[in-house]
């Protein structure tokens, strides 16, 4: 069987409103191609036979693999500069049987990976703006650690840290959309802005990843009631901006905001959380669909998300296995 490497990359991570209005400096076209060229090269480094590219609608695909000396097979995706074109190219990276994705971007880039291969293995690469649910990984690494999964006889539960917590959103029972991160209720209507820049009308917060040193609205829930990524569980933040309690957290890179806190709880697996309209969501920091008047909504966190590969542990097999040298005196 072949052992391919899938490898998804955002051409528009890290380019938001929220670095506009932070500290924070957009990547260039240049740093993206070259990050994908050391992905591929890691992979077929580390054993893959074939490394399969989504291409995307600004080309940058195309240009990062001219010249590259090895099996790169293009996957040709209808794109038209949406998100979808991140959800249509993991569904057929799941449909082309690829052992493991490299994902990099940020984590509206891994929500929307999830949205089209909910189950994906993916080592999740930090290459956006908030980077609440990837981590920062060399892209060379992130690559390597792709193409030892994929190049090894043992099952992915090996190499793999946990299955992720998914936030499901159904409107009045039909499903609607999914989080990775977080949930926020928003009452107000941004300006028609794209991303969640300010807190202010945000009237509650639902978030599957809870860690203090995070960016984003799950870092409000992470200074209140920190969570492991292996809890089965979720906090649920309810917003008041006059209320007594204060809670003070970085929203984008560099941008602070001051929340008035009315309560906060732990929301167990599989309890659904309602929410009625007229209101709006903000999945994993992208503004998206929401409810109208008197119409509700229920949020379910559940464990059945992303493999996540564990660098570390894949890596350690890798040593033990001697997958790393050669020494010709061994007989055994």
């Amino acid at each position: 069987m072949t052992a391919r490497v899938g490898v998804i990359v955002n051409a528009r991570a890290g380019k938001d409103l929220r670095r506009l209005v932070a500290h924070a400096a957009a990547p260039n076209d240049a740093t993206r191609i070259a990050d994908l060229r050391r992905i591929i090269s890691g992979a077929h480094g580390a054993g893959a036979d074939e490394v399969v590219v989504a291409v995307d609608a600004h080309g940058l695909v195309e240009r990062a693999v001219a010249g590259i000396d090895a099996p790169v097979e293009l996957l040709d995706v209808a794109t038209d500069g949406t998100a979808n074109d991140t959800v249509r190219a993991a569904e057929r990276m799941r449909d082309a049987a690829v052992g493991a994705l490299v994902v990099s971007g940020g984590d509206g880039t891994h929500r929307d990976v999830a949205r089209g291969w909910r189950d994906a293995p993916m080592v999740a690469r930090a290459a956006g703006t908030n980077n609440a649910f990837p981590q920062a990984i060399d892209p060379t690494i992130a690559g390597m650690a792709a193409g030892l999964v994929v190049s090894s006889a043992q099952p992915l539960e090996d190499f793999t840290a946990y299955r992720s917590l998914v936030i499901d959103i159904d409107i009045e029972g039909a499903a609607h959309d999914l989080a990775l991160v977080n949930v926020a209720v928003v009452r107000d209507d941004f300006a028609g802005s794209g991303s969640l820049w300010r807190i202010d009308g945000v009237d509650e917060v639902f978030a599957a990843i809870a860690e203090p040193w995070t960016i984003g609205p799950s870092a409000l829930a992470g200074v209140v009631a920190p969570t492991s990524r292996s809890d089965d569980r979720g906090v649920l933040l309810d917003l008041d901006v006059d209320a007594p309690q204060r809670i003070t957290a970085p929203l984008a890179p560099g941008r602070f905001v001051d929340a008035g806190l009315r309560s906060v709880s732990v929301v167990e697996a599989g309890q659904p959380v309602a929410v009625r309209g007229p209101a709006r969501f903000a999945v994993d920091g992208e503004l998206g669909g929401g409810l109208r008047s008197e119409e509700w909504a229920s949020m379910t966190i559940r464990r059945d998300g992303p493999h996540i590969i564990d660098i570390r542990r894949t890596f350690s097999i890798a040593v033990r296995q001697g997958r790393f040298y050669t020494d010709p005196s061994r007989t055994d």
